[in-house]
């Protein structure tokens, strides 16, 4: 018994000795492939707004054609009760009003304290903080109107056309509610305000990180947009306010931030 306790160990090592070999082995003839990730992840590094809307462009073009129904339809079916309820209350985070009004109106309230101000230093001091709410509104109306148009341009049918009739394409340069579902004009004002958030208060990130995320669940759980809706107003939101983050920083109307993950 002995020796075949031996034996059997013995055959445990030269299969592992084997496995050890044959790991090396594949891993020094994948070493092209390694420097070519090397090698993207550094392009991706270097222009990632680029980088991210191709990937985004690519994931939503797969998505309108093997993914957006499927999801749809799971949410449609299984959707309901409490969760749906819940998913209702959370897509109003959503609305642009929300945010765009309150920002402007403290914008246009500190540029006034600033217009009276009775020195230099003071007005300084007031353009600074109008700065921050002048972000976030400019963040909302640019991405917003950008996302309008495109909603127009492309046209694309809600998923209830498809519920409800087996409607399911494009009706380009079209006005019509139902006929605007690309991208989600929800999922692009909740990305924006709570990106110019992170930009502004950056230790709270995952706060804002995550109301936007809710808002975008929410718009497919209700089945009011597709997937692929919600991650094109996401990404096209956080286009603009990197863009603008990058704007006000040069002109020094906001600091940088370490913390900042925009």
């Amino acid at each position: 018994m002995s020796r075949g306790f031996l034996s059997l160990l013995e055959r445990l090592e030269l299969a592992w000795e084997g496995l050890i070999l044959w790991a090396e082995h594949s891993w020094q003839k994948a070493q092209p492939w390694r420097d070519r990730l090397a090698t993207h992840a550094t392009a991706i590094q270097t222009r990632p707004l680029g980088w991210g809307t191709a990937y985004v462009a690519g994931f939503c073009a797969l998505a309108m054609l093997a993914l957006d129904r499927p999801v749809a339809k799971s949410f449609k079916t299984h959707m309901g009760g409490e969760w749906e309820g819940f998913f209702k209350t959370v897509t109003h985070l959503g609305e642009a009003q929300l945010y765009l009004v309150p920002a402007g109106i403290l914008f246009l309230g500190l540029m006034g304290l600033a217009w009276r101000a009775p020195s230099l230093q003071r007005r300084d001091h007031w353009r600074r903080l109008a700065a921050k709410p002048g972000f976030l509104f400019l963040s909302m109306a640019i991405s917003g109107l950008t996302s309008n148009a495109i909603k127009t341009a492309v046209g694309r049918l809600r998923p209830r056309y498809w519920f409800e009739q087996g409607l399911y394409g494009f009706e380009p340069f079209n006005t019509h509610w139902g006929m605007n579902s690309f991208p989600s004009g929800h999922s692009q004002a909740a990305f924006a305000a709570m990106s110019a958030l992170m930009v502004l208060y950056p230790r709270h990130w995952a706060l804002w990180l995550s109301i936007a995320l809710l808002v975008v669940a929410s718009r497919i759980a209700t089945t009011v947009h597709w997937m692929s809706d919600t991650v094109a107003g996401s990404w096209l939101a956080i286009c603009v306010t990197v863009l603008l983050a990058r704007w006000f920083r040069s002109k020094g109307w906001l600091p940088y931030s370490n913390h900042s993950p925009l």
